[in-house]
């Protein structure tokens, strides 16, 4: 997984206190950008269904964690 170059659907990432769930990664229906689909939450609050793109993934820091978090 270090080597992932974007986001892998079935994997949570975490970014300082966020956390990432990713579900799917598919082409944008308008422009083909690859974007990853799922849940972006932080400990103990709500998810909120989201996507993100290359510059999220690139600039954000976003790394792997164990699966098992809520």
């Amino acid at each position: 997984m270090d080597d992932a170059d974007f986001f892998q659907a079935g994997c949570t990432y975490q970014r300082r206190r966020w956390f990432f769930q990713c579900l799917a990664v598919a082409p944008n229906p308008f422009n083909k950008e690859i974007r990853a689909v799922g849940f972006l939450y932080r400990l103990g609050e709500p998810a909120t269904a989201t996507q993100l793109d290359a510059d999220d993934w690139e600039y954000a820091d976003w790394a792997p964690v164990s699966n098992d978090q809520p």
